[in-house]
């Protein structure tokens, strides 16, 4: 067997597919598998023995023709061609994209033989965007920032295959490179740097930080971060002159992270791949969080780890992470309100509000057949009713077609209908995992004959009517799994 995996993601979106990349070899240990990436990135798959063949996407080849002087579309279309004509003649058995965009679906529809599996985005034959499995229409639905989703993603890019986790699956490279550089005999390390500037603290921010944590305990700092940090890193130590600092800030490949990661006593850093790479080779991490981030999908995986969530960059408090860091290096007890992470799903345990954890049990209510659960939130139950009145007349209006009435005639208040629970999810938030729930399944229905297209819009009106109705007939105790 042949498997495809694309991930034209950044580094950090690739080491989090590691685990799910060697479970798959572990699973099916005949089986060839082949990554597509974007050669900016191909780095982050050396040394993940169980991928046998890496393609790099060739976009700066493909897009030159359309920003040269003499603009050359129809040259850029056969770069793509010859690009997807290679990947076709691989004649893969099973394609998984990963990438979750659109680019990567018409890709994926475009290298997609007829006896090809596929999971992940792709397109129907119309162009339309077509999501095959249900892992892909959950994360089409429910995962990013402000949805309510609290898997993780590298259980999600599991689950998308079929694959369950196990202890083996989280590893480095299979040859640990050997250290380049001398390092103190104790040290932690701070990547300076974030996968965003927006999500990045700066110099004098890091370097209070490093100071609180001298004056609870003095271990060396080891800096790490990309070539345009490096003025970062200099103010740190410009700050920080009485504390022993080691500045690789530029210094590295990303190879060269593996050991100098792995033999740290903890990492510290906001969201970025090295936070990934200390998942992979078990060193604890203190993760720096803000709301542009979510942590439940990206956060630090290795025991021992914590998540350390601020409202943004300026409410950062340097005493709160210098402690926090100690404590954690120390295996001391933590404050309430820093986030540690523990083993299943989720993989954090954390304060959450009434509103976030009813959307949290209504997503595994709808997904993995956990009992719906009760509110006493008066608005949630002002919405449902609302929904409840406009799903009704919205299967009024498709029995009457399926019953040989005019579709033109009453398409106008179906049309009506859609708007209507749209604006039912902007007012009423905590509903919105059942409305994108509802939308999504919309969505994936394939191209068809205008009978079957009904059939299947009008099962998934029905299914959302009897998850209203759960509400609207026992509104204390909802907590019971649909029949």
């Amino acid at each position: 067997m042949k498997i495809l995996v694309i991930q034209l993601a950044r580094l950090g979106d690739i080491f989090i597919s590691w685990p799910a990349l060697r479970a798959l070899k572990r699973t099916h240990p005949e089986a060839e598998i082949h990554v597509l990436t974007r050669p900016k990135f191909a780095s982050a798959l050396v040394g993940l023995n169980v991928v046998d063949k890496i393609h790099h996407l060739p976009s700066r080849e493909i897009l030159a023709p359309l920003v040269q002087l003499n603009l050359d579309v129809q040259e850029a279309f056969q770069r793509m061609d010859s690009f997807v004509q290679v990947l076709t003649a691989e004649k893969y058995d099973w394609i998984v994209n990963q990438t979750f965009s659109p680019f990567s679906s018409y890709l994926t529809h475009a290298i997609t033989h007829p006896e090809t599996k596929v999971v992940g985005y792709s397109r129907f034959s119309d162009g339309y965007l077509a999501i095959p499995d249900d892992m892909s229409a959950y994360f089409y639905a429910q995962v990013g920032v402000g949805r309510a989703n609290r898997f993780h993603l590298t259980e999600i890019f599991a689950s998308q295959m079929g694959l369950d986790l196990i202890e083996s699956d989280w590893a480095g490279p299979d040859l640990m490179p050997v250290p380049k550089q001398e390092l103190p005999e104790e040290y932690f390390v701070l990547h300076v740097g974030a996968s965003e500037a927006t999500k990045a603290l700066q110099a004098n921010d890091w370097a209070l930080i490093i100071r609180q944590l001298h004056q609870y305990y003095p271990i060396s700092c080891v800096l790490i971060g990309a070539p345009g940090e490096k003025n970062i890193a200099e103010a740190i130590a410009q700050h920080v002159e009485s504390i022993r600092l080691v500045n690789l800030v530029g210094e590295t490949n990303i190879q060269d992270l593996f050991p100098i990661i792995k033999n740290a006593e903890a990492l510290l850093g906001c969201d970025s791949a090295p936070m990934h790479i200390a998942s992979l080779v078990k060193t604890p991490c203190l993760n720096i969080s803000f709301p542009a981030v979510n942590f439940w999908e990206t956060g630090p995986r290795a025991p021992g780890s914590f998540v350390i969530k601020f409202a943004d960059l300026n409410s950062v408090q340097h005493d709160k992470v210098g402690k926090a860091l100690y404590r954690m290096i120390t295996g001391d007890k933590q404050d309430i309100g820093i986030i540690p992470v523990q083993p299943g799903a989720p993989s954090y345990w954390a304060l959450t509000t009434k509103q976030s954890d009813f959307e949290w049990h209504l997503l595994k209510a709808l997904y993995i057949g956990d009992d719906f659960p009760s509110t006493e939130d008066n608005t949630v139950f002002e919405g449902i009713q609302k929904l409840d009145e406009m799903n009704k007349i919205m299967i009024d209006q498709m029995k009457f077609v399926t019953g040989g009435g005019d579709l033109l005639k009453v398409s106008p208040i179906i049309e009506r209908g859609e708007e209507v629970i749209e604006a039912i999810g902007k007012l009423v938030p905590s509903l919105k995992v059942l409305i994108k729930w509802y939308q999504t399944e919309k969505i994936r229905i394939a191209p068809a004959d205008q009978k079957q297209i009904l059939a299947r819009t009008l099962e998934i009106h029905e299914l959302l009517q009897k998850v209203l109705e759960l509400y609207i007939a026992h509104p204390s105790e909802a907590g019971r799994e649909l029949e």
